[in-house]
């Protein structure tokens, strides 16, 4: 009986291990893909714009208006400012924005567009 509880417990363990090292290793979508010939880059060499290749989720978080999500629409353009930071794209979902007491609905297809002012004043706004 000892024998096979102390088994067992070892072959618990090497599971528990397996399973965290696998949930920490999976690899994490890390880049903007392109459709080939669409890339446009900045002199200092980071992304303008390209067409993109799928679907993409976009975070952009600022310390004064907390964190957004967007998901861009493939086929459709993806632009950075020249500090790599998201500028603008279209829609694949429909996002609300809060702006003061308000409520702005942004249909998937309209173009979203985030900037910062130097005071670090985040921004959004969608247009058709």
């Amino acid at each position: 009986m000892k024998f096979s509880s102390k088994v067992l417990a070892v072959l618990t363990s090497s599971l528990g291990l397996f399973s965290i090292n696998f949930a920490v290793s999976l690899p994490a979508q890390a880049s903007v893909v392109c459709e080939a010939g669409t890339i446009s880059n900045y002199e200092n060499g980071s992304l303008a714009s390209c067409i993109l290749g799928q679907d993409m989720n976009v975070q952009v978080s600022s310390p004064n208006s907390g964190s957004s999500n967007f998901e861009c629409q493939a086929e459709k353009s993806i632009s950075f400012d020249d500090k790599a930071q998201f500028k603008s794209c279209r829609l694949s979902q429909e996002i609300k924005l809060i702006k003061g007491n308000s409520v702005e609905t942004c249909p998937a297809e309209y173009k979203v567009d985030v900037s910062v002012s130097t005071n670090g004043i985040q921004s959004i706004s969608c247009s058709p």
